[in-house]
């Protein structure tokens, strides 16, 4: 008798790292379901992805789907490389650009980020041989947002500040405006509050006044969040009422729905945990995409564990983690198991570790940007460090610290440096690998 179904481990790791079976892999994600058969009987609580199944029957099935999906983006992108090549015999270097623009947002939406670029890149090349260079301002603005999507800030700053002088070059305000919102995220990424604050204010005052864009509520919503990170409250408060009044303008429950979300941050950040409750209930309430709603879902639970409700907030990271398998949101498993073994801490149960492990593998599994796996460190190293294992704690602080500094953030390192510091571990401990 064939076997029905197969651990999601073993499955990942028995297929070739190969771009055509990259569906596949997070089709397996995304019908992860409980093993049955684990031996401990409260396996469940500590299940991960890697111990769950994947039905070989349902994969099967979903085969014809998958291959229709990859039939769809494969047509529609050598349509728009046939375009441009038409637009490089007629010399029309910025339709030829923009052409293969397009083509790279197909494969990005797909998150294949390598093919991406590669078009992304030609379109660089074609878009500088034009008079009107606005297509080569695009094409380093879609190159920085990748670049970001990657972890790789100083690549991402430098593209999207290429992208913002070609813009200002050509007068072209809307493109500038997202180049200052780019360079504002990237900031952000870094800590590097203030810079992203003169950014987010330089592209919002780039903004029509009317109508008023979506672009106008993302600012906004960034500016709330570089004044919440400097501590001025009531400034933050001022930028997401003025985003949210725009958003109501423009009728966008999705919009609303980031808003509210940034209120739940603010008060959190306040030490309200029981208002950000609510701002997150009322934001998942609201049409948010998936990922969003995963992101939402999460902070819901940070704000639950604040409050002591740790049952709840530990439903509420496996709804996170249901969702992010479902929708094939892998960059935001890590955080759901984070969660998970920050909930676990708060019991001060030591099988938490295996949650950190889980969120490390996917990490690796999946090439994720290596701040994911510095985050990641820094709580494993506070969660064993706060059950007494301070050696080892000590061991991934440090390690959190030097990654951290790889990846340029550097009020992350600073924090982790204090954090170790603050426990007092010996340099040989400090010096340790941190592997268990």
């Amino acid at each position: 008798m064939s076997p029905r179904a197969i651990k999601i481990d073993a499955a990942l790791k028995a297929l070739p790292d190969a771009a055509e079976l990259a569906p596949l892999r997070e089709a397996l994600l995304g019908m992860a379901r409980a093993d049955q058969g684990l031996g401990w009987a409260d396996a469940e609580a500590y299940a991960t992805v890697d111990t769950r199944l994947a039905d070989l029957a349902g994969a099967e099935a979903l085969v014809p789907a998958l291959a229709e999906r990859a039939r769809a983006r494969v047509d529609e992108v050598m349509r728009h490389a046939v375009a441009a090549l038409r637009g490089v015999a007629a010399s029309d270097w910025e339709a030829a650009a923009r052409h293969l623009v397009s083509a790279g947002e197909v494969e990005e939406r797909e998150r294949r980020l390598d093919q991406a670029e590669r078009y992304y890149e030609r379109a660089l090349e074609l878009g500088r041989k034009a008079r009107n260079r606005r297509a080569e301002g695009l094409a380093l603005r879609r190159l920085g947002r990748a670049a970001r999507a990657r972890g790789a800030w100083i690549r991402a700053e430098r593209l999207y500040a290429q992208g913002y002088q070609v813009a200002q070059a050509q007068r072209d305000p809307a493109g500038a405006v997202v180049a200052c919102q780019g360079l504002g995220n990237v900031a952000v990424d870094q800590g590097r509050w203030d810079e992203a604050r003169g950014w987010y204010l330089r592209g919002l005052g780039q903004c029509p006044a009317d109508p008023p864009t979506a672009e106008f509520v993302h600012l906004a919503n960034g500016m709330s969040v570089a004044e919440r990170r400097r501590n001025d409250w009531e400034s933050a408060a001022e930028w997401l009422s003025l985003a949210a009044e725009v958003a109501r303008r423009l009728d966008d429950e999705g919009l609303r729905g980031y808003v509210e979300n940034g209120w739940g941050m603010l008060e959190l950040a306040h030490g309200s945990p029981a208002r950000a409750e609510a701002a997150f209930r009322d934001a998942l309430a609201r049409a948010l995409d998936p990922f969003a709603r995963v992101t939402v879902t999460l902070n819901l639970s940070d704000a639950l564990l604040r409050q002591g409700r740790l049952a709840e907030a530990e439903g509420a990271a496996r709804q996170a983690e249901a969702l992010a398998l479902h929708h094939r949101a892998i960059l935001d498993l890590p955080e759901a198991y984070r969660r998970l073994g920050a909930v676990a801490g708060a019991r001060r149960d030591r099988e938490g570790f295996l949650f950190y492990e889980q969120a490390l593998e996917i990490c690796r599994e999946h090439h994720l940007p290596p701040y994911e796996a510095a985050v990641t460190q820094h709580q494993y190293g506070a969660f064993e460090a706060a059950l007494g294992d301070t050696a080892s704690g000590a061991a991934r602080l440090a390690e959190a610290r030097r990654m951290y500094e790889d990846a340029g953030a550097g009020v992350e390192a600073a924090v982790a440096a204090a954090e170790l510091e603050g426990l007092g571990a010996g340099e040989d401990d400090a010096n340790g690998r941190g592997d268990r």
